[in-house]
C-alpha cells in the first residue's frame, strides 16, 4: 500500500511538496482524463482512450504510483491495438486507485 511517507521516500522530496504534486495529478485526472477515458470508452474511440490512458500511465509514473500507472498502461496497449473489451474494468480499476490516493490526502 503506498503512503505519503513511502512517497516522500521514494521521491526525495518534502511532505508538502509530495502532497502538492499529488493534489495537481489528482485534480486533472479526476477532472480531465478519467471523464474523457469513459466518454472513449462509451462511444468506442480507441484512440481518445489510448491517449488518455497514457496520459493517466506518465502522470503517476513520475510520482511512483505504480499501481496506476501499471493499470493506465495495460488499457493502453489493449486500446493500441483496437481491443476496448476490458477497457471498463480497467477505468475502475484506475478509477478505484485514484480514489485511494485521494484519501491520502485528506
Amino acid at each position: 500500500m503506498i503512503t505519503v511517507e513511502k512517497l516522500v521516500e521514494e521521491l526525495g522530496m518534502e511532505p508538502d511538496e509530495v502532497a502538492e504534486f499529488i493534489s495537481v495529478f489528482l485534480e486533472y485526472t479526476e477532472n480531465e482524463d478519467l471523464p474523457a477515458l469513459l466518454h472513449g470508452i462509451n462511444s468506442g474511440d480507441a484512440q481518445t482512450v489510448r491517449q488518455r490512458a497514457h496520459s493517466i500511465k506518465g502522470a503517476a509514473l513520475n510520482l511512483m504510483l505504480t499501481e496506476i500507472s501499471s493499470l493506465a498502461e495495460r488499457m493502453e496497449k489493449n486500446a493500441a491495438s483496437g481491443n476496448l473489451d476490458q477497457s471498463q474494468g480497467q477505468y475502475n480499476e484506475i478509477a478505484e486507485q485514484v480514489k485511494l490516493v485521494r484519501n491520502l490526502l485528506t
